[in-house]
């Protein structure tokens, strides 16, 4: 507050006992570049400290370059970088995916934990909530549960779907598998949103050049994308 007028405001949810999750930092126009950022930030910072988080974790857009240097000024190191893609649904067969079960958690795990594209998502991919978690046995339960999982016989896609107003789609949140089956997998959710009248597929997914050529191949594009940050507590 500045005399008594909202300045400004930032949301911090718990991931979990350790991580705190900074979003929705929003300024009033009429108090810009004079510092309001820079507070909210550190009220975050401080609140998770004091909840005993160990590290705090925000995504902002690539585009967003004045948020960027304010993190990076504020000790944040950039630790990710994650493309945003789009598709059409496209008429096709995806006889090769199947609705994982609660059998196929280790297989995916075990699959994940050896994959390259862990390692450039930092281990860590976005949730329906758009926070970026790590894919565990709890996160695969209940994704299962809600029939979020897709399997194929070397890989696998987290696919939520969304019924949001005039968006409605299904969205990719991670793949495991090499290029080969990724491409596949990318091209079968495609099938699949058409199967089932969704008019758009999205995808939000760690940068790793094999990944990105086999989403082009699936006939994905990019545009955008999102810059993970950290800040240890």
């Amino acid at each position: 507050m500045i005399d008594g007028v909202p300045a400004g405001i930032v949301h911090v949810a718990w991931l979990n006992p350790n991580t705190a999750w900074l979003e929705g930092m929003r300024v009033n126009p009429d108090f810009r570049r004079q510092g309001v950022a820079n507070a909210l930030d550190q009220r975050a910072i401080a609140t998770a400290r004091e909840r005993g988080c160990k590290i705090a974790r925000l995504a902002t857009s690539v585009k967003n370059i004045a948020a960027q240097s304010l993190l990076e000024a504020g000790n944040y190191r950039r630790a990710a970088r994650f493309n945003e893609w789009q598709a059409e649904p496209l008429r096709g067969d995806f006889s090769n995916l199947r609705v994982a079960t609660g059998k196929d958690i280790d297989p995916i795990l075990a699959r994940w934990n050896r994959s390259e594209i862990r390692a450039a998502s930092h281990s860590i991919v976005p949730n329906r909530h758009w926070r970026w978690t790590a894919i565990d046995r709890a996160r695969l339960h209940e994704q299962i549960h809600r029939n979020e999982v897709r399997v194929s016989s070397n890989g696998f896609a987290l696919l939520p779907t969304f019924d949001e107003g005039d968006w409605n789609g299904l969205s990719i949140h991670a793949l495991g598998g090499d290029a080969e089956e990724i491409f596949s997998l990318a091209l079968a959710v495609r099938g699949e949103a058409e199967h089932r009248g969704y008019a758009h597929i999205e995808a939000m997914a760690a940068d790793h050049a094999p990944l990105n050529t086999a989403l082009e191949r699936a006939g994905f594009k990019t545009e955008s994308g999102m810059f993970l940050y950290e800040h240890d507590l």
